[in-house]
């Protein structure tokens, strides 16, 4: 591979890559280039070290070479997408078979791209670019969604709160209520008492005018 060139800095958070091919060297040079590109990059050369490597590293995206020993890159794939940690990783094949019979098994096996060797280092690149910007997006997403349940937790606490203060000023009316209906009680005694001392009310004592005889 060409690795001439200004080196590519991904944008956001570093993406982190596996290289899995057990063509030591294809694997070690696209590694190289990648690093070049200012990825993390790792490489595991058969598909048993590359699942150990994918436990260890959990990498955002791994390129799987197919015609591996022990455990090929259809296998590879499935078993990784079956890790409940590794169900997210981006899964590319990279690999000599070009018929349409192994890109149908690519998309069973769980691939999301399937690439054909020799691959030239742009389409790598903009392979890569396009995944930087997923994952960074993803990681947005992610970010939204703790703050989302924190502002939930806080609006629940507030609400709680409110609720709290609301029950609180119930109470106080409560007692007010209660305060004013034994001042009327009060006020109404003292009028019957009166009204005890002053049975006559208001009635004038004066006598009647008598008449001129």
């Amino acid at each position: 591979m060409d690795t001439q060139g200004t080196a590519f800095q991904p944008p956001g958070s570093q993406l982190h890559v596996l290289v899995v091919d057990d063509n030591r060297a294809a694997a070690d040079s696209l590694c190289r280039l990648l690093r070049l590109w200012g990825y993390d990059c790792r490489a595991a050369y058969d598909g048993e070290a590359g699942l150990r490597a994918a436990s260890d590293y959990r990498p955002d995206c791994m390129f799987l070479d197919i015609a591996m020993p022990r455990i090929d890159g259809y296998t590879l794939a499935r078993t990784v997408r079956a890790q409940p940690g590794l169900s997210r990783v981006k899964l590319i094949a990279l690999s000599a078979f070009s018929d349409e019979t192994h890109v149908r098994r690519s998309r069973e096996s769980g691939f999301d791209l399937h690439l054909i060797k020799p691959t030239a280092p742009l389409e790598i690149k903009r392979v890569l670019d396009m995944l930087s910007k997923v994952v960074q997006l993803a990681g947005k997403t992610e970010e939204m969604a703790r703050q989302n349940v924190a502002l939930a937790s806080e609006t629940k606490e507030l609400i709680k709160e409110v609720k709290d203060d609301m029950k609180e000023v119930k109470e106080d009316i409560k007692e007010i209520k209660e305060d004013v209906k034994e001042l009327k009680e009060e006020v109404r005694e003292v009028k019957e008492a009166r009204a005890e001392e002053h049975p006559g009310g208001a009635k004038s004592l004066d006598p009647e005018p008598q008449g001129e005889g």
